[in-house]
């Protein structure tokens, strides 16, 4: 069934790999997805993985500045050997897990995200690839029209990079890190759309547009996170964000089990970012996109 929709997708949803080297010497890495949304280079993901790469980078900057720190306090004739003592045991030491070097590979060779901006609320990101060659993605997405037939039952599929793990490598001399190996493999997983989930913050200001997330009845995947949701056209309902687990209101025995000791149930469902929320931030953003028409 989606077949088709697949080798839509797959031209404009591209991996990016959150790349962290620790004091020790340890490289490891955490996986994404993201959209390139026209030819200028600008993307959608998550929020969440914004999130994670500004906290990625606050760690590396008070691991660089920690020594810094540390023998300002020292020098600092004003201070007593008491304020000393308590400035120096507040500051800590380094740890040999503390993050020494971090960054993203957002998948093109020398592209960097800039204007990065996450929304307040919704896990949701925009920014732009720079420099970015359009001739390194053939086809854009489409973005559904949520006015047009959006509704319940719809057969959808996600997209994006589960089941992976990347060691990156850090190049001292340069400075960087190095991501080799074959490209990631896509992994579709479909669902159907169950219903939409208005979002609200309790005594926050009003939206200029509607936040609703759209849920699936299969999971999210880790690695999904930030790629689309999309129907058999390869139309987007949605951006990836989270997995949510539904009491299913039983707990039968465990079997074999103690007696009392009853199984947990639950169905693991899907939200993604609503169309209508997307088509609400690319345009307050001034962000170029197609709209499908139907």
């Amino acid at each position: 069934m989606f077949r088709n929709a697949c080798a839509i997708a797959r031209e404009f949803t591209r991996p990016v790999i959150l790349c962290r080297k620790t004091v020790s010497g340890v490289c490891s890495s955490s996986i994404g997805s993201f959209i390139v949304l026209n030819n200028e280079g600008w993307i959608l993901t998550a929020g969440h993985i914004i999130d994670q790469l500004d906290k990625l980078v606050a760690e590396e900057k008070a691991t660089r500045d920690h020594p810094t720190r540390l023998a300002a306090i020292k020098s600092d004739s004003t201070l007593s050997k008491k304020d000393k003592y308590d400035l120096i045991k507040a500051l800590g030491k380094i740890m040999p897990d503390a993050t020494e070097r971090a960054a993203a590979n957002w998948h093109f060779p020398g592209a960097v995200l800039t204007q990065a901006k996450r929304h307040g609320v919704v896990d949701i990101a925009v920014g732009k690839l720079e420099p970015f060659d359009p001739s390194w993605v053939t086809t854009y997405p489409v973005i559904k029209d949520p006015q047009k037939d959006f509704e319940p039952g719809a057969s959808l599929c996600k997209y994006g990079y589960p089941f992976h793990t990347v060691v990156p490598s850090f190049d001292d001399a340069a400075g960087s890190f190095t991501v080799e190996g074959d490209p990631l493999p896509l992994f579709p997983m479909e669902g159907i759309f169950t219903r939409g989930v208005n979002y609200v913050v309790p005594g926050g200001p009003p939206s200029p547009y509607p936040l609703i997330y759209l849920e699936t009845s299969s999971p999210g995947l880790r690695g999904q996170s930030g790629g689309p949701t999309f129907d058999v056209h390869g139309a987007i309902w949605a951006i990836q964000s989270q997995t949510h687990h539904l009491h299913l209101g039983f707990n039968p025995p465990i079997p074999g089990g103690k007696n009392g000791e009853t199984e947990h149930q639950f169905l693991n469902v899907g939200w993604g970012v609503h169309s209508t929320t997307i088509l609400g931030v690319l345009a307050e953003l001034g962000v170029t996109h197609t709209v499908s028409a139907f």
